[in-house]
């Protein structure tokens, strides 16, 4: 007898970079890799510095640190998470 259950998934895992308006239009070259390698903890940090929210960092093989947001609130929302990219453009745009 096999018994099948069908679970829906307990959280999601979304990784991605922030680029700054300072690194938009530069060419992909080891400059601009050192400077986005060092986006994501600084705003982290300005994050924790202003108490608003805070999300995880990581950098994957010979990628450059990226967020990694784990979520596993099931009352998350929408406004939640467009807030959470709000507050990254907010404290990234003089980087």
């Amino acid at each position: 007898m096999y018994v099948w259950f069908f679970l829906q998934p307990e959280h999601t895992n979304v990784c991605f970079w922030y680029i700054p308006p300072s690194l938009r239009g530069m060419p992909d070259c080891d400059e601009r890799r050192e400077k986005l390698h060092r986006v994501a903890p600084k705003i982290k940090a300005l994050m924790m510095e202003s108490g608003t929210t805070m999300v995880g960092y990581q950098p994957q093989g010979d990628k450059v640190n990226f967020f990694r947001m784990v979520i596993s609130n099931p009352a998350a929302t929408k406004s939640d998470i467009d807030f959470l990219i709000e507050e990254i453009e907010r404290l990234g745009q003089e980087l």
